[in-house]
Protein backbone atom coordinates (compact mmCIF):
# COMPACT_ATOMS: atom_id res chain seq x y z
CA UNK A 1 0.00 0.00 0.00
CA UNK A 2 1.70 2.88 1.29
CA UNK A 3 5.39 2.88 1.44
CA UNK A 4 6.24 4.74 3.88
CA UNK A 5 7.81 7.93 2.12
CA UNK A 6 5.68 11.00 1.48
CA UNK A 7 6.20 12.17 -2.11
CA UNK A 8 6.64 15.57 -2.04
CA UNK A 9 5.27 18.01 -4.60
CA UNK A 10 7.38 19.89 -7.07
CA UNK A 11 6.56 23.60 -6.88
CA UNK A 12 5.82 25.45 -9.61
CA UNK A 13 8.15 28.67 -10.80
CA UNK A 14 5.77 31.12 -10.22
CA UNK A 15 5.16 29.84 -6.34
CA UNK A 16 9.19 30.19 -6.07
CA UNK A 17 9.42 33.71 -7.28
CA UNK A 18 9.53 36.22 -4.94
CA UNK A 19 6.66 38.56 -4.10
CA UNK A 20 8.67 41.75 -5.65
CA UNK A 21 9.38 39.74 -9.04
CA UNK A 22 5.44 38.96 -8.86
CA UNK A 23 4.59 42.61 -8.96
CA UNK A 24 6.75 43.33 -11.19
CA UNK A 25 5.23 40.60 -13.70
CA UNK A 26 2.00 41.81 -13.44
CA UNK A 27 2.89 45.41 -13.57
CA UNK A 28 4.11 44.30 -16.85
CA UNK A 29 1.31 42.16 -17.77
CA UNK A 30 -1.25 45.63 -17.13
CA UNK A 31 0.86 47.80 -18.93
CA UNK A 32 1.19 45.50 -22.07
CA UNK A 33 -2.63 45.11 -21.74
CA UNK A 34 -3.03 49.00 -21.33
CA UNK A 35 -0.58 49.71 -24.50
CA UNK A 36 -2.67 46.96 -26.53
CA UNK A 37 -5.94 48.65 -25.30
CA UNK A 38 -4.48 52.09 -27.21
CA UNK A 39 -4.50 50.33 -30.83
CA UNK A 40 -8.08 50.33 -32.63
CA UNK A 41 -10.59 47.87 -31.30
CA UNK A 42 -12.86 46.67 -33.88
CA UNK A 43 -13.72 44.07 -35.53
CA UNK A 44 -16.15 43.99 -38.59
CA UNK A 45 -17.37 47.15 -37.78
CA UNK A 46 -18.30 46.08 -33.97
CA UNK A 47 -16.72 47.83 -31.11
CA UNK A 48 -14.87 45.38 -28.53
CA UNK A 49 -15.29 45.72 -24.90
CA UNK A 50 -11.41 46.33 -23.18
CA UNK A 51 -10.92 45.37 -19.99
CA UNK A 52 -10.11 47.34 -16.74
CA UNK A 53 -6.09 46.12 -16.66
CA UNK A 54 -5.50 47.83 -13.63
CA UNK A 55 -8.66 46.63 -11.59
CA UNK A 56 -6.69 43.07 -11.89
CA UNK A 57 -3.75 44.45 -10.08
CA UNK A 58 -6.35 45.64 -7.08
CA UNK A 59 -8.03 42.83 -6.84
CA UNK A 60 -5.36 40.77 -6.66
CA UNK A 61 -2.43 42.66 -4.90
CA UNK A 62 -5.17 43.61 -2.65
CA UNK A 63 -5.49 39.61 -1.02
CA UNK A 64 -1.96 40.56 0.60
CA UNK A 65 -3.30 43.42 2.50
CA UNK A 66 -2.01 47.18 2.22
CA UNK A 67 1.08 47.79 0.72
CA UNK A 68 3.19 50.81 -0.34
CA UNK A 69 4.78 49.72 -3.59
CA UNK A 70 0.96 48.08 -5.16
CA UNK A 71 -0.54 51.52 -4.42
CA UNK A 72 2.02 53.31 -5.69
CA UNK A 73 1.59 51.05 -8.88
CA UNK A 74 -2.08 51.30 -8.97
CA UNK A 75 -1.67 55.06 -8.92
CA UNK A 76 0.22 55.66 -11.69
CA UNK A 77 -1.81 52.85 -13.62
CA UNK A 78 -5.06 55.33 -12.46
CA UNK A 79 -2.69 58.38 -13.83
CA UNK A 80 -2.04 57.15 -16.95
CA UNK A 81 -5.83 55.51 -17.78
CA UNK A 82 -6.38 59.13 -16.96
CA UNK A 83 -4.54 60.97 -19.11
CA UNK A 84 -5.42 57.96 -22.33
CA UNK A 85 -9.43 57.93 -21.94
CA UNK A 86 -9.37 61.98 -21.24
CA UNK A 87 -10.83 61.65 -17.64
CA UNK A 88 -9.54 64.45 -14.99
CA UNK A 89 -6.42 63.05 -13.63
CA UNK A 90 -7.12 61.05 -10.50
CA UNK A 91 -10.59 59.48 -11.08
CA UNK A 92 -9.20 56.20 -12.17
CA UNK A 93 -6.16 56.39 -9.20
CA UNK A 94 -9.00 56.58 -6.73
CA UNK A 95 -11.31 53.96 -8.67
CA UNK A 96 -8.22 51.49 -8.52
CA UNK A 97 -7.03 52.48 -4.65
CA UNK A 98 -10.55 51.88 -3.70
CA UNK A 99 -10.83 48.72 -5.41
CA UNK A 100 -7.52 47.47 -3.67
CA UNK A 101 -8.54 48.79 -0.07
CA UNK A 102 -11.61 46.68 -0.97
CA UNK A 103 -9.59 43.79 -1.50
CA UNK A 104 -7.22 44.30 1.07
CA UNK A 105 -10.80 44.56 3.20
CA UNK A 106 -12.43 41.59 1.94
CA UNK A 107 -9.22 39.01 2.16
CA UNK A 108 -8.89 40.59 6.05
CA UNK A 109 -12.30 39.27 6.79
CA UNK A 110 -11.90 36.17 5.34
CA UNK A 111 -8.69 35.29 6.04
CA UNK A 112 -8.03 31.39 5.26
CA UNK A 113 -11.60 31.02 4.18
CA UNK A 114 -11.57 29.00 0.51
CA UNK A 115 -15.39 28.46 0.07
CA UNK A 116 -16.27 29.34 -3.69
CA UNK A 117 -18.91 31.90 -2.62
CA UNK A 118 -15.98 33.62 -0.69
CA UNK A 119 -13.49 33.34 -3.89
CA UNK A 120 -16.21 34.55 -6.85
CA UNK A 121 -18.27 37.05 -3.98
CA UNK A 122 -15.57 39.18 -3.37
CA UNK A 123 -13.82 39.90 -7.03
CA UNK A 124 -17.73 40.22 -8.18
CA UNK A 125 -18.78 42.70 -5.65
CA UNK A 126 -15.25 44.78 -6.17
CA UNK A 127 -16.09 44.76 -10.25
CA UNK A 128 -19.48 46.11 -9.60
CA UNK A 129 -18.12 48.73 -6.96
CA UNK A 130 -15.64 49.75 -9.88
CA UNK A 131 -18.94 50.01 -12.41
CA UNK A 132 -20.68 52.07 -10.27
CA UNK A 133 -17.86 54.10 -9.45
CA UNK A 134 -16.58 55.03 -12.80
CA UNK A 135 -20.14 55.61 -14.04
CA UNK A 136 -20.52 58.44 -11.39
CA UNK A 137 -17.04 59.83 -12.37
CA UNK A 138 -18.04 59.61 -16.08
CA UNK A 139 -21.82 61.24 -15.34
CA UNK A 140 -20.15 63.74 -13.08
CA UNK A 141 -17.56 65.20 -15.28
CA UNK A 142 -19.95 64.90 -18.69
CA UNK A 143 -22.96 67.30 -17.10
CA UNK A 144 -25.66 64.36 -17.87
CA UNK A 145 -26.00 60.51 -16.71
CA UNK A 146 -23.93 58.58 -19.70
CA UNK A 147 -24.77 54.96 -20.63
CA UNK A 148 -24.04 52.06 -18.62
CA UNK A 149 -23.58 49.53 -21.15
CA UNK A 150 -20.11 50.59 -22.70
CA UNK A 151 -18.65 50.53 -18.90
CA UNK A 152 -20.60 46.95 -17.84
CA UNK A 153 -19.02 45.88 -21.35
CA UNK A 154 -15.62 46.56 -20.12
CA UNK A 155 -16.10 45.58 -16.31
CA UNK A 156 -17.16 42.42 -17.49
CA UNK A 157 -14.05 41.98 -20.05
CA UNK A 158 -12.25 42.20 -16.79
CA UNK A 159 -13.86 40.29 -14.85
CA UNK A 160 -13.74 36.98 -17.05
CA UNK A 161 -9.83 37.91 -18.08
CA UNK A 162 -9.46 38.04 -14.28
CA UNK A 163 -10.77 34.96 -13.70
CA UNK A 164 -8.33 33.33 -16.40
CA UNK A 165 -5.12 35.31 -14.95
CA UNK A 166 -6.01 36.16 -11.07
CA UNK A 167 -2.53 33.73 -10.45
CA UNK A 168 -0.42 35.97 -11.91
CA UNK A 169 -1.74 38.73 -9.45
CA UNK A 170 -0.86 36.71 -6.26
CA UNK A 171 1.83 37.92 -4.41
CA UNK A 172 1.85 34.55 -2.14
CA UNK A 173 0.72 35.64 0.79
CA UNK A 174 -0.95 32.78 2.94
CA UNK A 175 -3.28 32.26 5.38
CA UNK A 176 -2.73 33.87 8.89
CA UNK A 177 0.43 35.54 7.80
CA UNK A 178 0.34 39.34 8.84
CA UNK A 179 -0.90 41.39 6.09
CA UNK A 180 1.83 43.61 3.97
CA UNK A 181 4.39 41.77 4.89
CA UNK A 182 4.52 39.67 1.60
CA UNK A 183 5.62 43.02 -1.06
Amino acid sequence: MASGKLKRRNKSLWSQMAPSARLAFGAFFIVLTGAIGMLPRQVFGIDIAWPFAALWGAMGWGRVGLSIRPMILLLMFGVMQDIVSNAPLGCFAVINLVVYGLSSGFAHQTDGMRDALVVVLGPVVMLLVALVLIWIFASITSDHFVRTGPIFASIMTTGLAYVLAYRMFDLGRRPGEPPGQTT
